[in-house]
């Protein structure tokens, strides 16, 4: 478990760095247009490192919630299978690993343990972005609970191979196109 925990750690570590990049190109470009401004500095640096170590802190509170729910025998599984060689494809502010008894995803900021014996259905729906249709899963477990999983834009093509694994895995009536 230490693994999972450490690689969604540096991983979301990793966002939120290129996060703050983006806050200080355009701090920069505020301060150069607007020069009252630089005498906030501080207080602009101060709040933006702040915004992030609490992005932070959510990462890893979502990331020990989500660990707290697993049974030890789903510990050890999710321990050699996460070890072994798997697929994993990208998917929006993540990856997704395709494992024997779990899915394992890091999304949006959160951990996700989706056991593949506990999902009753998946549905295959489209989001508009621009033009573009971009697919995302949503699988709904057999406790009424449904988790939306959105694929990236620039790797759309990936949803194409997690849907073919979840037809072979689930079979084919239990993956479904959805609004």
């Amino acid at each position: 478990m230490g693994k999972i925990k450490k690689d969604f750690m540096m991983k979301e570590l990793r966002r939120l760095l290129l996060c703050a990049i983006g806050f200080a190109v355009c701090s920069l470009v505020l301060w150069r247009c607007y020069p009252k401004l630089a005498s906030c500095k501080l207080l602009l640096f101060l709040g933006i490192v702040a915004i992030l170590a609490f992005a932070a802190l959510r990462s890893a509170i979502q990331a020990r919630a989500a660990i707290s729910h697993l049974t030890d025998n789903d510990i050890y599984l999710l321990d050699q299978e996460y070890t072994a060689s798997h697929l994993v494809y990208k998917v929006w502010q993540g990856e997704i690993h395709l494992l024997q008894s779990f899915i394992v995803c890091r999304n949006r900021g959160r951990l996700l343990f989706i056991p593949i014996h506990k999902i009753e259905r998946v549905e295959r729906r489209f989001d508009r972005v621009g033009m573009q249709k971009i697919p995302f899963a949503k699988f709904i477990m057999d406790t009424d609970r449904s988790i939306a999983i959105g694929f990236s834009t620039n790797h759309a093509k990936d949803s194409e191979a997690v849907f073919a694994w979840l037809a072979k895995r689930l079979g084919s009536d239990k993956v479904m196109s959805g609004k």
